[in-house]
């Protein structure tokens, strides 16, 4: 199951499974993305942290649904994964992971879906999906951007599982922190994000999806709207007179 907290503005969403290390099955996909996204709705939550009951994240999704699945329950598995990763980038407030020991497959791919990770030095990452018969997929194309394509096509293609120290060597990782502060450390990040205004968090993370998505030049033409239309609500005029103690 989920369990759904409050630590003052943020929500706290764990993954409470630690029998199974949190695998993931469709039900807990489905909890983790409509938390992400009463979250999102909600305008006494400034953030989310996404963590894992136990000593896994998560080891990714339960091998018991692939054991037993034909080609349209892990269709509808995969689509699910691919909603809660989306509710995870497309969210107007920050996202992010506290990874502590085993952070792999679907979880990873969440992970890299986050705005932040932060990780304590026992965490493992990795998308092994080619060693039990299958691609790795969705967000998992997110890695050649924090790593590039040589080091994604290494983890990708061997499956090997890299420590936190090396993601964090290579820009995987935001934070390292002891396991018993990750929830604290991953606070501190969105405490930093939130001394913007809310509706320019929404807009920035809304640019960096169309990033994502668009051409070079039209990422750089929509960007110039964006922020044209940013000035329509008069808060960066208050906040640029109130830097210029009130002499314009």
């Amino acid at each position: 199951m989920i369990v759904s907290d409050r630590l003052g503005s943020l929500r706290l969403l764990k993954i409470d499974r630690p029998e199974k290390r949190n695998a993931l099955t469709p039900g807990l996909i489905q909890a983790l993305r409509d938390g992400i996204r009463a979250a999102a709705a909600d305008p006494e939550v400034s953030g989310v942290v996404i963590a894992g009951e136990g000593p896994a994240f998560c080891s990714g999704v339960d091998l018991g649904e692939f054991a037993t699945g034909d080609r349209r329950s892990v269709r509808a598995l995969i689509e699910l994964l691919a909603e809660l990763c989306g509710a995870a980038r497309r969210s107007p407030k920050p996202v992010a992971a506290a990874v502590q020991g085993a952070c792999i497959g679907g979880a990873f791919e969440l992970a890299l879906a986050c705005d932040f990770r932060v990780a304590s030095p026992d965490a493992r990452f990795g998308l092994p999906e080619v060693l039990i018969g299958i691609p790795s997929v969705i967000d998992a194309a997110l890695l050649e951007r924090y790593v590039g394509l040589g080091r994604a096509r290494e983890m990708i293609l061997t499956g090997r599982l890299i420590d936190a120290g090396q993601a964090h060597e290579w820009g995987i990782v935001n934070r390292l922190a002891e396991p018993d502060a990750l929830v604290a450390a991953a606070g501190e990040l969105i405490a930093l994000v939130n001394r913007a205004t809310p509706e320019a968090i929404r807009v920035q993370k809304a640019l960096f999806e169309e990033w994502l998505n668009l051409p070079f030049q039209r990422a750089v033409e929509s960007s110039k709207e964006a922020l044209a239309e940013t000035f329509e609500g008069g808060e960066p005029q208050r906040i640029a007179r109130e830097r210029l103690g009130g002499k314009q």
